[in-house]
Protein backbone atom coordinates (compact mmCIF):
# COMPACT_ATOMS: atom_id res chain seq x y z
CA UNK A 1 0.00 0.00 0.00
CA UNK A 2 2.76 2.30 1.02
CA UNK A 3 4.66 1.75 -2.22
CA UNK A 4 1.69 2.68 -4.23
CA UNK A 5 1.49 5.19 -2.05
CA UNK A 6 4.59 6.52 -3.10
CA UNK A 7 4.24 6.10 -6.77
CA UNK A 8 1.30 8.34 -6.92
CA UNK A 9 3.44 10.90 -5.04
CA UNK A 10 6.49 10.51 -7.41
CA UNK A 11 3.90 10.63 -10.25
CA UNK A 12 2.47 14.07 -9.38
CA UNK A 13 5.72 15.69 -8.68
CA UNK A 14 7.42 14.59 -11.85
CA UNK A 15 4.03 16.20 -13.83
CA UNK A 16 3.28 18.71 -11.92
CA UNK A 17 3.92 21.15 -14.99
CA UNK A 18 1.02 19.37 -16.53
CA UNK A 19 -1.24 18.16 -13.74
CA UNK A 20 -1.35 22.19 -12.89
CA UNK A 21 -2.64 23.51 -16.20
CA UNK A 22 -4.79 20.88 -16.17
CA UNK A 23 -6.51 21.33 -12.91
CA UNK A 24 -7.05 24.86 -13.64
CA UNK A 25 -8.77 23.48 -16.91
CA UNK A 26 -11.19 21.59 -14.90
CA UNK A 27 -12.25 24.05 -12.45
CA UNK A 28 -13.20 26.70 -15.24
CA UNK A 29 -15.06 23.86 -16.80
CA UNK A 30 -16.69 22.64 -13.60
CA UNK A 31 -16.89 25.60 -11.32
CA UNK A 32 -20.47 24.61 -10.09
CA UNK A 33 -18.74 21.01 -8.69
CA UNK A 34 -15.16 22.37 -7.65
CA UNK A 35 -16.27 25.47 -6.21
CA UNK A 36 -17.79 23.62 -3.55
CA UNK A 37 -14.27 22.89 -2.34
CA UNK A 38 -13.74 26.32 -1.66
CA UNK A 39 -14.65 26.47 2.01
CA UNK A 40 -11.90 23.86 2.45
CA UNK A 41 -9.05 25.30 1.08
CA UNK A 42 -7.60 26.94 4.33
CA UNK A 43 -7.56 23.81 5.88
CA UNK A 44 -6.38 21.72 2.81
CA UNK A 45 -3.38 24.46 3.12
CA UNK A 46 -2.81 24.49 6.62
CA UNK A 47 -2.32 20.63 6.71
CA UNK A 48 -0.12 20.82 3.18
CA UNK A 49 1.78 23.77 4.82
CA UNK A 50 2.53 21.16 8.22
CA UNK A 51 3.45 18.71 6.02
CA UNK A 52 6.06 20.60 4.17
CA UNK A 53 7.56 21.83 7.51
CA UNK A 54 8.59 18.89 9.35
CA UNK A 55 11.90 19.29 7.43
CA UNK A 56 12.56 22.32 9.62
CA UNK A 57 15.02 22.73 12.12
CA UNK A 58 16.70 25.18 14.84
CA UNK A 59 19.83 23.94 14.09
CA UNK A 60 19.28 25.51 10.09
CA UNK A 61 18.16 28.56 11.61
CA UNK A 62 20.88 29.11 14.03
CA UNK A 63 23.60 27.92 11.06
CA UNK A 64 21.87 30.71 8.79
CA UNK A 65 22.21 33.53 11.68
CA UNK A 66 25.66 32.83 11.95
CA UNK A 67 25.73 34.24 8.29
CA UNK A 68 22.91 36.16 7.80
CA UNK A 69 23.77 38.34 4.75
CA UNK A 70 22.33 35.85 2.12
CA UNK A 71 19.39 35.35 4.03
CA UNK A 72 18.63 38.89 5.09
CA UNK A 73 19.69 40.19 1.01
CA UNK A 74 17.20 37.04 -0.48
CA UNK A 75 13.60 38.27 2.65
CA UNK A 76 14.57 42.02 1.66
CA UNK A 77 14.24 41.55 -2.00
CA UNK A 78 11.32 39.22 -1.30
CA UNK A 79 9.12 41.07 1.00
CA UNK A 80 10.06 44.96 0.27
CA UNK A 81 11.81 45.11 -3.55
CA UNK A 82 9.45 42.97 -5.37
CA UNK A 83 6.49 43.93 -3.76
CA UNK A 84 7.53 47.70 -4.62
CA UNK A 85 8.33 47.02 -7.95
CA UNK A 86 5.43 44.59 -9.11
CA UNK A 87 2.93 47.78 -7.67
CA UNK A 88 5.23 50.38 -9.88
CA UNK A 89 5.15 48.09 -13.10
CA UNK A 90 1.63 46.65 -12.59
CA UNK A 91 0.33 50.01 -11.77
CA UNK A 92 1.84 51.87 -14.86
CA UNK A 93 0.00 49.46 -17.52
CA UNK A 94 -3.02 48.42 -16.07
CA UNK A 95 -4.55 51.57 -13.74
CA UNK A 96 -3.44 51.62 -9.97
CA UNK A 97 -6.59 51.67 -8.99
CA UNK A 98 -8.17 48.61 -10.60
CA UNK A 99 -8.26 45.47 -9.07
CA UNK A 100 -5.64 44.12 -11.27
CA UNK A 101 -2.81 45.56 -9.49
CA UNK A 102 -4.18 44.04 -5.77
CA UNK A 103 -3.90 40.92 -7.67
CA UNK A 104 -0.71 41.54 -8.25
CA UNK A 105 0.55 43.05 -5.70
CA UNK A 106 -0.94 39.56 -3.61
CA UNK A 107 1.26 37.39 -5.74
CA UNK A 108 4.14 38.91 -4.50
CA UNK A 109 3.32 39.73 -0.92
CA UNK A 110 3.16 36.14 -0.37
CA UNK A 111 5.99 33.55 1.33
CA UNK A 112 8.85 32.08 -0.28
CA UNK A 113 7.71 28.56 -1.73
CA UNK A 114 8.03 25.02 0.33
CA UNK A 115 9.57 23.65 -3.46
CA UNK A 116 12.43 26.24 -3.10
CA UNK A 117 14.16 23.00 -0.33
CA UNK A 118 13.78 21.03 -3.29
CA UNK A 119 14.81 22.93 -6.05
CA UNK A 120 18.20 23.94 -3.71
CA UNK A 121 18.94 20.15 -3.26
CA UNK A 122 19.10 19.38 -6.63
CA UNK A 123 21.06 22.65 -7.65
CA UNK A 124 23.48 21.84 -4.77
CA UNK A 125 22.46 24.81 -2.96
CA UNK A 126 22.91 25.28 0.92
CA UNK A 127 19.88 23.86 2.23
CA UNK A 128 20.36 24.84 6.06
CA UNK A 129 20.44 28.33 4.38
CA UNK A 130 17.18 27.81 2.12
CA UNK A 131 15.14 26.38 5.10
CA UNK A 132 15.97 28.76 7.23
CA UNK A 133 14.66 31.75 4.66
CA UNK A 134 11.83 29.68 4.22
CA UNK A 135 11.08 29.87 8.04
CA UNK A 136 11.91 33.23 8.43
CA UNK A 137 9.66 34.40 5.30
CA UNK A 138 6.84 32.16 6.24
CA UNK A 139 6.36 32.97 10.08
CA UNK A 140 6.37 36.88 9.32
CA UNK A 141 4.07 37.31 6.84
CA UNK A 142 0.92 37.52 8.67
CA UNK A 143 2.36 40.98 9.70
CA UNK A 144 4.02 42.29 6.11
CA UNK A 145 1.16 40.51 4.20
CA UNK A 146 -1.82 42.98 5.43
CA UNK A 147 1.24 45.94 6.00
CA UNK A 148 2.46 45.55 2.79
CA UNK A 149 -1.01 45.73 1.08
CA UNK A 150 -1.95 48.77 3.21
CA UNK A 151 0.85 50.68 2.36
CA UNK A 152 0.34 49.62 -1.23
CA UNK A 153 -3.19 49.35 -2.45
CA UNK A 154 -4.61 50.61 1.17
CA UNK A 155 -5.77 53.64 -0.81
CA UNK A 156 -7.54 51.88 -3.40
CA UNK A 157 -9.25 48.93 -1.70
CA UNK A 158 -10.77 48.38 1.75
CA UNK A 159 -7.91 45.74 3.68
CA UNK A 160 -9.14 43.69 6.30
CA UNK A 161 -5.27 43.83 8.42
CA UNK A 162 -6.67 41.61 10.96
CA UNK A 163 -8.90 38.96 8.62
CA UNK A 164 -5.42 38.55 6.81
CA UNK A 165 -2.70 38.32 9.73
CA UNK A 166 -5.22 35.77 11.01
CA UNK A 167 -5.75 33.38 8.27
CA UNK A 168 -1.90 33.80 7.30
CA UNK A 169 -1.66 32.95 10.72
CA UNK A 170 -3.61 29.81 10.55
CA UNK A 171 -2.77 29.24 7.37
CA UNK A 172 0.74 29.24 6.89
CA UNK A 173 2.74 30.39 10.17
CA UNK A 174 0.96 28.29 13.10
CA UNK A 175 1.88 25.04 10.91
CA UNK A 176 5.08 26.30 10.14
CA UNK A 177 6.03 26.73 13.79
CA UNK A 178 4.00 23.53 14.38
CA UNK A 179 5.86 21.87 11.94
CA UNK A 180 9.49 22.89 13.44
CA UNK A 181 8.29 22.00 16.77
CA UNK A 182 7.38 18.09 15.73
CA UNK A 183 10.91 18.04 14.01
CA UNK A 184 12.61 19.37 17.14
CA UNK A 185 10.83 17.19 19.84
CA UNK A 186 11.46 13.81 17.53
CA UNK A 187 14.82 14.97 17.18
CA UNK A 188 14.63 15.04 13.51
CA UNK A 189 12.69 11.93 13.45
CA UNK A 190 10.18 13.72 11.78
CA UNK A 191 12.54 14.83 8.51
CA UNK A 192 14.14 11.48 8.23
CA UNK A 193 10.69 9.44 8.91
CA UNK A 194 7.19 11.28 8.84
CA UNK A 195 7.83 13.66 6.56
CA UNK A 196 8.87 11.26 3.33
CA UNK A 197 5.72 9.46 4.11
CA UNK A 198 3.70 11.91 4.27
CA UNK A 199 5.51 13.84 1.12
CA UNK A 200 2.65 12.68 -1.63
CA UNK A 201 -0.33 14.36 0.61
CA UNK A 202 1.10 17.90 -0.22
CA UNK A 203 1.25 16.48 -3.87
CA UNK A 204 -2.41 15.87 -3.82
CA UNK A 205 -3.21 18.80 -2.17
CA UNK A 206 -1.74 21.10 -4.27
CA UNK A 207 -3.98 19.85 -7.80
CA UNK A 208 -7.23 20.10 -5.31
CA UNK A 209 -6.05 23.64 -4.02
CA UNK A 210 -5.62 25.42 -7.48
CA UNK A 211 -9.06 23.60 -8.78
CA UNK A 212 -10.92 24.82 -6.17
CA UNK A 213 -9.47 29.00 -6.70
CA UNK A 214 -9.83 28.51 -10.26
CA UNK A 215 -13.52 28.19 -9.94
CA UNK A 216 -13.28 31.52 -9.30
CA UNK A 217 -11.74 33.01 -12.55
CA UNK A 218 -14.44 30.45 -14.60
CA UNK A 219 -16.09 33.49 -15.89
CA UNK A 220 -13.06 35.33 -16.65
CA UNK A 221 -10.93 32.48 -18.87
CA UNK A 222 -14.14 31.45 -20.43
CA UNK A 223 -14.28 34.89 -22.00
CA UNK A 224 -10.73 36.21 -22.31
CA UNK A 225 -10.06 39.89 -23.55
CA UNK A 226 -6.93 41.45 -24.61
CA UNK A 227 -6.53 42.78 -21.61
CA UNK A 228 -6.26 39.30 -19.85
CA UNK A 229 -3.99 38.28 -22.23
CA UNK A 230 -2.15 41.24 -21.35
CA UNK A 231 -1.95 40.05 -17.49
CA UNK A 232 -0.96 36.89 -18.44
CA UNK A 233 2.01 37.90 -20.31
CA UNK A 234 3.04 40.38 -17.73
CA UNK A 235 2.86 37.66 -14.69
CA UNK A 236 4.96 35.30 -16.71
CA UNK A 237 7.51 37.97 -17.52
CA UNK A 238 7.67 39.27 -13.61
CA UNK A 239 7.71 35.95 -12.44
CA UNK A 240 11.27 34.94 -15.14
CA UNK A 241 12.63 38.51 -13.42
CA UNK A 242 12.16 37.25 -10.04
CA UNK A 243 14.24 34.43 -10.68
CA UNK A 244 16.93 37.27 -12.90
CA UNK A 245 16.90 39.60 -9.92
CA UNK A 246 17.97 36.39 -7.40
CA UNK A 247 20.86 35.78 -8.96
CA UNK A 248 22.00 39.99 -9.81
CA UNK A 249 21.59 40.00 -6.12
CA UNK A 250 23.78 37.13 -5.64
CA UNK A 251 26.38 38.23 -8.10
CA UNK A 252 26.43 41.68 -7.31
CA UNK A 253 26.84 41.18 -3.43
CA UNK A 254 29.83 38.13 -4.60
CA UNK A 255 27.71 35.25 -2.69
CA UNK A 256 29.08 32.04 -3.36
CA UNK A 257 27.75 29.33 -5.50
CA UNK A 258 25.56 27.76 -3.03
CA UNK A 259 23.82 31.04 -1.19
CA UNK A 260 23.50 32.05 -5.26
CA UNK A 261 21.16 29.08 -5.47
CA UNK A 262 19.20 29.80 -2.56
CA UNK A 263 18.59 32.96 -3.34
CA UNK A 264 17.27 32.38 -6.77
CA UNK A 265 15.14 30.37 -5.53
CA UNK A 266 13.86 32.34 -2.45
CA UNK A 267 13.37 35.18 -4.79
CA UNK A 268 11.80 33.32 -7.67
CA UNK A 269 9.37 30.78 -5.98
CA UNK A 270 6.48 32.13 -4.15
CA UNK A 271 3.78 30.33 -2.28
CA UNK A 272 1.21 31.59 -5.17
CA UNK A 273 -1.42 29.35 -3.81
CA UNK A 274 -1.18 31.37 -0.51
CA UNK A 275 -2.04 34.37 -2.89
CA UNK A 276 -4.72 32.50 -4.23
CA UNK A 277 -6.41 31.65 -1.24
CA UNK A 278 -6.31 35.67 -0.08
CA UNK A 279 -7.71 36.78 -3.22
CA UNK A 280 -10.57 34.42 -3.37
CA UNK A 281 -11.25 35.31 -0.12
CA UNK A 282 -11.08 39.01 0.77
CA UNK A 283 -10.79 40.76 -2.87
CA UNK A 284 -12.77 40.50 -6.09
CA UNK A 285 -12.56 37.62 -9.65
CA UNK A 286 -10.57 40.40 -11.33
CA UNK A 287 -8.01 40.07 -7.82
CA UNK A 288 -7.86 36.93 -8.27
CA UNK A 289 -7.25 36.06 -11.88
CA UNK A 290 -3.02 37.16 -11.57
CA UNK A 291 -2.50 35.06 -8.72
CA UNK A 292 -4.61 31.56 -10.17
CA UNK A 293 -2.48 32.53 -13.34
CA UNK A 294 1.14 32.53 -12.03
CA UNK A 295 0.66 28.98 -10.93
CA UNK A 296 1.21 27.86 -14.64
CA UNK A 297 4.50 29.48 -14.49
CA UNK A 298 6.29 28.36 -11.28
CA UNK A 299 7.51 25.21 -11.57
CA UNK A 300 8.51 25.19 -15.17
CA UNK A 301 10.45 28.51 -14.75
CA UNK A 302 12.16 26.78 -11.58
CA UNK A 303 13.17 23.48 -13.61
CA UNK A 304 14.39 26.47 -16.29
CA UNK A 305 16.63 28.15 -14.03
CA UNK A 306 17.91 25.26 -12.38
CA UNK A 307 19.42 24.46 -16.30
CA UNK A 308 20.84 28.14 -15.99
CA UNK A 309 22.55 27.60 -12.43
CA UNK A 310 24.09 24.41 -14.00
CA UNK A 311 26.14 26.57 -16.21
CA UNK A 312 26.84 28.58 -13.79
CA UNK A 313 28.33 26.21 -11.47
CA UNK A 314 30.54 25.41 -14.44
CA UNK A 315 31.49 28.74 -14.99
CA UNK A 316 32.52 28.61 -10.99
CA UNK A 317 34.54 25.63 -11.21
CA UNK A 318 37.22 27.70 -13.79
CA UNK A 319 36.87 30.72 -11.94
CA UNK A 320 36.97 29.76 -8.22
CA UNK A 321 34.55 32.37 -6.76
CA UNK A 322 31.32 34.07 -8.54
CA UNK A 323 32.27 37.59 -10.29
Amino acid sequence: MERHWQRLGTFLGDHMVVVIPACLVLGVAFPEVLGRLRPAVPTLFMIMTLQNSLGNSLGGLKAAVRQPQALFLTLAMVHVAVPLVSFACAGLLFGFRSQTVVGVVLEYVVPIGSSTVMWASMCQGDVLLMLATLLVSTVIVPLTIPASLQVLVGATVEVDSLGLMRDMAYMVAMPAVAGTFINERTHGRAAREIMPRLSPLSRILLPIIVCANSTGIARQLRHLTPRLVGIAAFIGIFAVAGYALGIALARLTRRPYEQLVVMTFGCGVRNISAGAVLASTYFSAEALFPAVIGTLFQQTLAAAFAHALARIKGETKTEGSIS
